[in-house]
């Protein structure tokens, strides 16, 4: 082999050398980030689950509270109370379901953003609807 292929042989051998590098860099550079993405992910998951639940909860307790509004306004039917008078329990009834359910979805957005918050006591705020 004369001298100009040796150098030209190893010139492409380091030129393969740097290049390989350059790879091997990148695909560590690619791994990292794909880590960084997975662990992101895994806490977005996380927080999901949270806001779901949180809603969950919000949808029961309106649940009860319907509930027990429709009960309320059978009740007063049955016992002879004038349409009026059912028009206005059953309209305050509707507004504390809608006032938990709001309380419970801002409940959920604080913890999606990672504020804890005790949850209100809304038991004894619409007759006999209890939180499930």
């Amino acid at each position: 082999m004369k001298t100009a292929e040796l150098l030209e042989a190893w010139r492409e051998a380091t030129r393969a050398a740097e290049l390989a590098r350059r790879l091997a860099r990148a695909a560590a550079d690619a791994a990292d980030q794909a880590d960084e993405r997975a662990a992101s992910s895994a806490e977005l998951a996380a927080l999901a689950e949270r806001a779901a639940e949180a809603s969950s909860e919000a949808a029961r307790t309106a649940r009860a509270v319907a509930t027990d509004a429709a009960v309320k306004a059978r009740t007063a039917r049955e016992d002879g109370v004038t349409t009026d008078a059912t028009v206005v329990t059953t309209s305050d009834d509707e507004t504390v379901a809608r006032d938990a359910y709001h309380r419970r979805v801002d409940e959920a957005a604080k913890r999606a953003r990672g504020t804890r918050s005790a949850p209100d006591d809304v038991s004894g705020t619409a007759g006999s609807a209890e939180r499930p």
